[in-house]
Order: structure tokens, then sequence, then C-alpha cells
């Protein structure tokens, strides 16, 4: 089958990767929150935030190919080694067919059944590709961005050593006539919505997405680097030069012997909020993106009644201007050091002492 017909079936994966910058998140979690209430998308931030050492993290998406790609991320941690479990993503050169063969006996038949189906996605598109978002960025890198610089270019601007080095190329040379117009049309809503995201996603947006992300890029290429920024670098060279957090090897065996802590659990935001369970933190990605003005207050009090105190939520607005209500301390978080630069705006939700 080929990648762009399998977006066309439905339920198809929309993320193989998170992101979002987990460190830049992660360093505004207060004290060690024991209950961790997080969107599960690809799994790699909720893996990242076992570091933290919660007693407990509940991962939920709605979307049954999510939960099935995050159901085989977890069996592969639990049963692989570092290097089996990189192979099996495709990260690492290896037979990735059969290192998940190994693992079939030990998944459920709802994530055997889905990549059996699908197997492609795993010999041939690879783990780490086969996300509809990802697609659209494997677009940028072999169709879009030759036409706007040659590799040498790009190469010399992604190991620039400082950032007054990195900022004056990105000035002088990267950010030419061709680049302002390949952003503004590419990283466009309506680019966006017919090849990298559902349109959905995009039902309460007014516009204006690729001068938002132009700004928003710019301010992240003039205050980190982006040899070690791995969220730049899936874009441009559709790989992870620098590993992101969950997969570097020094933090496998602690996530490895915390795996069992993590519970993937397919159901809706709203229904999760119902379920009477209280949490210490809430990473709720831009999931008030997808709501109404109204919608998101309501789910606010859900919130709050879910959320311990002194608890904390945090979440990101793309597009959308989105802000909870009640007896919670806000918070608008500065993002000059949040490598991911596709979110206008963080805000982090202390709740008060009553």
């Amino acid at each position: 089958m080929k990648i762009d017909n399998y977006y066309k079936q439905h339920p198809y994966i929309h993320y193989s990767n998170c992101h979002e910058d987990i460190d830049f998140v992660a360093s505004h979690v207060c004290g060690k929150p024991q209950a961790v209430l997080a969107v599960a998308s690809a799994l790699d931030n909720c893996l990242a935030l076992l570091l933290l050492d919660p007693r407990k993290i509940v991962a939920i998406d709605s979307n049954p190919a999510q939960i099935a790609l995050c159901k085989l991320k977890k069996c592969a941690i639990q049963r692989l080694n570092y290097h089996e479990f990189l192979v099996l993503l495709g990260i690492e050169d290896g037979d990735s067919l059969e290192t998940y063969n190994k693992l079939t006996e030990f998944l459920d038949t709802d994530t055997v059944n889905y990549f059996n189906k699908h197997l492609f996605l795993i010999s041939q598109t690879k783990l780490v590709h086969c996300g509809r978002f990802e697609y659209y960025f494997q677009l940028f890198k072999n169709k879009v961005l030759p036409l706007v610089h040659n590799p040498k270019t790009v190469e010399k601007f992604m190991s620039a050593q400082t950032l007054d080095e990195q900022k004056q190329f990105y000035t002088k040379k990267f950010d030419n006539l061709r680049f302002k117009l390949m952003f503004k049309l590419f990283f466009s809503q309506f680019a966006m919505k017919r090849l990298g995201r559902d349109k959905r996603y995009f039902k309460y947006n007014q516009g204006g997405l690729a001068s938002m992300l132009k700004a928003k890029f710019k301010h992240g290429v003039f205050n980190n680097l982006n040899r070690s920024n791995p969220y730049l670098q899936y874009v441009v060279f559709n790989q992870f030069k620098t590993l992101p957090t969950h997969l570097q090897k020094e933090n496998f065996e602690i996530i490895k012997r915390r795996i069992d802590r993590l519970e993937i659990v397919e159901t809706t935001f709203e229904e999760q909020l119902s379920s009477g369970c209280k949490y210490d933190f809430l990473y709720l990605s831009d999931v008030f993106e997808y709501m109404s003005v109204e919608k998101t207050q309501q789910i606010a009090k859900q919130v709050e009644e879910c959320m311990n105190e002194g608890a904390q939520v945090l979440f990101f607005n793309m597009m959308n201007d989105r802000r909870l209500v009640g007896n919670l301390k806000e918070q608008k978080l500065d993002q000059t050091h949040d490598r991911a630069f596709y979110y206008k705006a963080c805000y982090l939700y202390t709740k008060q002492k009553t």
C-alpha cells in the first residue's frame, strides 16, 4: 500500500512522534507528581515523564490507531533491549519486522490485528516515519526544501557552533525570498489541512498559521542551537541527529524499570475527566485547540475537579486562544527555550489551596 493511500483510511496514525519539547514541559513541573494524566499521542512524552518518577501515568487517546502504536512502543520497551527498540522504530539499522515478530505474543489482539494489517508501516515506512504529520515533513525535506536551499546550505545552518553564528547565517543566507515564500505556502493552513493534519483540527482556526509559525521559527532559531534540537532536526533531515529525551540511551533503562506504571487507555478526554480519578499533573498538549471557547470553559470545571490540591495542568495554544477558569493560578510561560516552534502560547495552571 502506498503511504498516502493509508492516510485515506480510518483509523490511521496521525503522529508517530511527539513534536513538543518535553524537556521544556518537565522543567516547569513543580515537585514530584505521583499521578499524571497525559495525552498519549505517540507516547514519547509520556515515556519521558516517567523520568519524573511518578507512581502512575494515564495516557489517553480516542484514536485506536494511536493506541495501537502506543501499546506497541510500551511492549517494545518491556521486552527489547535498547538497540532492538531503535531497530523496531526504524532509527537504527536492522530487521524491524523480525523485531516486531518477537513481540506479537505479548501484544493484545487489537494491536496485533492493526499492525498485521499494516505491516508496511514497520517494514517499509518505518514506525518513526509512519504518521501523517511525519509524512508532511518528508514532503518538506524531499520535495520542497531542495527548491530553496542546497544541502550544503542546510547543513551549515543546522550545524552552527554558536547562537551568534546561527543568527547571522539565518539572517544573511537562509531566510531569503525563496524561503519566505516557501514558508508562506507550505506551512499555510490550506497546505497543512491537505497534507499534514486532519482538517477537523482546524475547525476553530481563523487563519494566519504560516505567519505565526514563521515568527516562532525565527524566535527558536535565535535562542536555541539547531545542532542540538531534535524537533527541528526531524523537520529538516527526517531523522534525529540528537535523540529526544525518551530515546537517549542513559534514560532507556530508567524508563524500562518504570514502564509498568504507564497505563494506556482508549477514551475521550471528557470521559477520562469523569472517571473520578485525581491527578497531580495534567499534560494536555493542545487539546483545547479543537474545542470552542464555551466547551473549553465547561471542560475547565471538570479539569479542576480532578486536580489534587497544588496540582498543575499545562497545555499549548497553537492558533486559538484558550484559557481555563476557576480556582486556578494562571502563568503564561516564557517559550524562549522551547525547541519546538509550533505553538504561540503555553499556559501553566496551579490549583490553589481552598
